[in-house]
C-alpha cells in the first residue's frame, strides 16, 4: 500500500502540473492561413475519373492546426476526411494527420517543408504498402490551390488523383 502511494503522489504532482501549464502561443502561419474558406474541389482520379466535393477550412485546437474538413457540405459524401496541418517548430517542418473513411490503418502523419518560391507543401507518408506524397500548391494571383497526389505502385510513381480548389 506504501508503494502504491509512493508511486500515485509523484504521478498526481506531475498531472497537475501539466494541466496548468499554459498551452504555447498561437501559431501564426500566412501560408497555411490560405486554406480558411469553403471551397469547392474538382478531384480527377488517376483512372480518369472526376469527382466533386467541398473542403472546409479553419483554424482548430486553439490556433495550432488547420483543419480540412472533406466532404462536409455532401449531401451522401462518398469520401469523407479530417485533415490537420500543423507546424513543428523544433523541426521546422510542417506535420498533416489524415483521418478519413478508409480508417486506422492509413493514419500516420505525414512531413513536409514549405518551399516559399512555388508556395507549396510536398507531405510524404511511407508505409509497408509504400510511399505516397500529397503536394499542396497555393496560386497567390488565382487565389486557387491544387493537389496533386502520387503513390509508389509496382515500384514506379504514379499519379493517384488532382485536385483544383476554387473558393465557393
Amino acid at each position: 500500500m506504501k508503494t502504491l502511494i509512493y508511486l500515485l503522489v509523484p504521478a498526481l504532482l506531475l498531472t497537475i502540473g501539466f494541466a496548468q501549464a499554459p498551452p504555447p502561443p498561437e501559431l501564426k502561419d500566412p501560408f497555411l492561413d490560405n486554406f480558411v474558406g469553403d471551397w469547392r474541389l474538382e478531384r480527377k482520379m488517376g483512372n480518369g475519373r472526376i469527382a466533386e466535393s467541398a473542403v472546409h477550412g479553419e483554424w482548430s485546437l486553439k490556433h495550432h492546426y488547420i483543419q480540412l474538413h472533406y466532404g462536409f457540405a455532401d449531401k451522401s459524401a462518398d469520401y469523407e476526411a479530417l485533415v490537420f496541418i500543423g507546424f513543428v517548430e523544433a523541426e521546422k517542418t510542417y506535420v498533416c494527420h489524415w483521418l478519413d473513411v478508409y480508417g486506422a490503418g492509413f493514419d500516420g502523419p505525414g512531413r513536409g517543408k514549405l518551399d516559399n518560391e512555388k508556395h507549396s507543401i510536398e507531405f510524404r507518408w511511407d508505409s509497408k504498402e509504400g510511399a505516397l506524397t500529397n503536394k499542396f500548391t497555393f496560386d497567390p494571383q488565382t487565389t486557387t490551390w491544387t493537389s496533386l497526389i502520387r503513390q509508389v505502385e509496382k515500384g514506379e510513381w504514379k499519379t493517384f488523383a488532382e485536385e483544383k480548389w476554387t473558393k465557393k
